[in-house]
């Protein structure tokens, strides 16, 4: 029996794919759903619905595909919005998770992903993470999806300012609290049984 957990009301996670022509953005939402890459790949994936048990936090996902004729981004990789249905504009925060799709087909000669996304990443704090993966041999599938997913239910803005790459205030007041709960005998360091006792 899985216990219910809340995250803010948060019911579903809808996540939004957007890539130029060619990436493999279509490929990868439809291999995440069938758990294989498939024959034939439609132009524009229909709104696919992951179940709620594809992951731990057991939230459902909901992936939309875009045409790569509306958005060009002008770039090898497909860029994924997770976004949080039912949020108020005031509370929409959306973070972006960087996909280098076709891991398959990368020669080891090319920089690899971070090396090309770490300068963008400097510049745009709102990119959460970027990974690589291949739908064609199901390499990352799913953890591309559990990363966006992560990012809307787990968000790293509320202890880490990007901006100064360090704890917020709050973070570090909550963490010295629970040192100073876990340490009993207060001698200002967590033994074995207080690690324990923690965990």
């Amino acid at each position: 029996m899985a216990a219910s957990t809340d995250f803010g009301g948060r019911t579903n996670v809808r996540v939004v794919v957007v890539g130029d022509e060619g990436t493999g953005k279509s490929s990868l939402i439809v291999s995440a759903a069938t758990e294989s890459f498939p024959d034939n790949v439609p132009a524009l994936v229909p709104p696919t619905r992951l179940p709620p048990d594809y992951y731990p936090d057991r939230v459902p996902v909901t992936i939309i595909d875009t045409s790569s004729r509306s958005s060009r981004c002008r770039r090898k990789f497909a860029i994924f919005f997770a976004i949080i249905l039912g949020a108020s504009l005031s509370d929409v925060r959306v973070p972006v998770i960087v996909v280098g799709c076709k891991l398959d087909q990368r020669d080891e000669q090319q920089l690899s992903l971070e090396q090309v996304v770490s300068p963008i990443m400097q510049q745009f704090r709102e990119i959460e993470t970027c990974i690589e993966c291949s739908a064609l041999k199901q390499i990352q599938v799913p953890e591309v999806f559990y990363y966006a997913q992560k990012a809307v239910l787990h968000p790293t803005a509320p202890l880490f300012d990007q901006e100064t790459q360090s704890l917020k205030p709050r973070c570090i007041r909550a963490l010295k609290r629970i040192f100073i709960l876990c340490d009993h005998d207060r001698d200002g360091a967590l033994s074995d049984s207080e690690l324990n006792d923690f965990q």
